[in-house]
């Protein structure tokens, strides 16, 4: 079963994360003073931090300005900032601006009061996977040996715990207290760049559990109590091949765990 809201907000994230490594490649930590689009779409994304910040008080929220834009910015932004680096990871602009221009009628919240139909949410999927899949090759030829390994996109739980393009953030440490007896559903997102299979792992450290689903349950125990309760979320191709033995890539959550 499609999930194509979820698809799209993955997605979103992901653009996210190439704007805050392409143009933080080319105008350093303060990039987003560099921006040439309106002073006051950026006014517009402080507003909603600051908003998001006192509504949610308390929660784990993103603290990095572009995560309070909207999609249509992300689209204006790799429009006018093209010879500043994203035409080498996108090669096409008249491709990417099309398929972003697509995207984005979906992700208009008021397309999500209508119910798309299969045809759409494959689309999505479709475009998603594609985009994403050249976005991999691009930091893979940047940062790895090569572009063979998938990595894992983003990763969140239903604690409100997440993290996006992990390749250095390995290790993140939940905000929220757990207790025996509780239940987090933890779902990590990654794409293969050779367009194979991938297969994820999500159990407690030094146990494997391999499954074609991207979504797993994991019930607090009284062996759990402790400071470090670390979950592990692994991805690995089908292929006989990967970057770290048994698998190509991983992302470690852990849980303070009281009675």
């Amino acid at each position: 079963m499609i999930d194509a809201e979820t698809e799209l907000k993955v997605f979103e994230n992901a653009i996210r994360d190439l704007l805050i490594f392409v143009l933080g490649n080319k105008f350093g930590s303060n990039w987003e003073n560099r921006l040439s689009i309106s002073t006051d779409r950026v006014s517009k994304w402080r507003i909603r931090q600051e908003d998001e910040s006192k509504r949610l008080r308390g929660f784990n929220l993103d603290s990095r300005l572009i995560y309070y834009s909207d999609f249509y910015d992300l689209k204006s932004v790799i429009d006018k900032h093209w010879d500043d680096g994203f035409k080498d990871v996108f090669k096409e602009k008249k491709e990417i601006l099309v398929f972003l221009e697509t995207l984005e009628k979906f992700r208009d919240p008021n397309a999500h009061r209508r119910e798309l139909i299969d045809y759409q949410k494959h689309l999505i999927v479709g475009i998603s996977g594609y985009i994403r899949g050249i976005m991999m090759q691009y930091r893979g030829k940047r940062e790895n040996p090569d572009d063979f390994f998938p990595v894992i996109d983003s990763v969140s739980d239903s604690l409100g715990n997440q993290v996006s393009n992990p390749n250095y953030a390995h290790h993140i440490a939940s905000k929220v207290i757990v207790h025996v007896g509780d239940e987090v559903e933890i779902t990590g997102y990654s794409i293969d760049p050779c367009g194979g299979t991938i297969e994820y792992s999500i159990a407690r450290i030094c146990q494997k559990n391999w499954s074609e689903s991207n979504r797993g349950i994991i019930k607090f125990t009284e062996s759990d109590i402790g400071r470090c309760c670390d979950i592990q979320i692994m991805i690995r191709t089908t292929r006989s091949y990967h970057a770290y033995s048994d698998f190509d890539h991983y992302v470690q959550i852990r849980y303070v765990v009281l009675p």
